[in-house]
């Protein structure tokens, strides 16, 4: 899971492991800090100060076979390293980084010295996400958006496209009740897997994927702004464009 500090990554992260979580999984987690507790589950508060750190808990986890270890975070070559040997030899291994996109975590992951060949031989799925405020249901209302922005966003113009009402009602906070989720879901092909053997770069491994059918973070966000769920503006928050 990837994306900037407050996007979900954890949430998403739980609710795999809530699925996972069966009575003949033998599920470990390492994190910092322990933000959910959950039955059954072998969850590590991680201490640096100690010495006891991502990599040194997934050692220890390692002796115990689990079938299930989820790092709290990728932040350093011996970590990333480690997580993969543990998915080469059968452990299925979740994790979030800080990246942007799903192609972007590839690179990242490179640039602190993973082997391509081990990337490739490892990485299952990546999911980039954000969180994007809910338009409000009882009182938002219609955007008078321009044709050139239209056009722009593969919007067409007979299509209602809502706004937030800045003054807002008994239901909401200025125009807006709760947050949905924002995704973008890399599966890594043997297609992908031999891009990034041959050196593939963050466009040409987006391209690929998007070629194999992955809707972007931006297409995702344009699909909620066509069915009225948020609006222009909130996605321009959350992802910049």
């Amino acid at each position: 899971m990837t994306g900037p500090t407050g996007s979900g990554k954890t949430v998403s992260l739980y609710t795999g492991l809530n699925i996972l979580n069966t009575a003949e999984r033998n599920v470990s987690t390492a994190e910092d800090p322990v933000e959910i507790h959950l039955d059954g589950i072998n969850q590590v508060q991680i201490n640096p100060k100690i010495g006891f750190d991502f990599s040194t808990a997934l050692r220890s986890f390692l002796r115990q076979d689990p079938d299930v270890v989820m790092l709290g975070e990728i932040r350093d070559i011996e970590t990333a390293e480690i997580a993969v040997k543990a998915a080469q030899t059968g452990h299925l291994v979740l994790s979030t980084l800080h990246t942007n996109s799903a192609a972007e975590t590839v690179i990242r992951l490179k640039n602190m010295g993973v082997e391509s060949i081990n990337l490739a031989s490892s990485l299952s799925l990546i999911i980039a996400q954000r969180l994007a405020r809910k338009l409000c249901q009882h009182c938002k209302v219609i955007d008078p958006m321009s044709p050139a922005l239209r056009h722009s966003l593969n919007i067409s113009d007979d299509e209602l496209i809502y706004q937030a009402n800045e003054q807002g009602c008994n239901h909401c906070n200025y125009g807006y009740l709760g947050r949905t989720g924002i995704y973008e879901v890399m599966e890594c092909t043997h297609e992908l897997a031999n891009a990034l053997l041959t050196g593939a770069s963050m466009q040409e491994i987006e391209a690929l994927a998007q070629s194999q059918g992955m809707t972007t973070l931006k297409q995702s966000g344009i699909e909620k702004l066509r069915d009225g769920v948020t609006s222009y503006q909130e996605l321009q928050r959350v992802l910049y464009f």
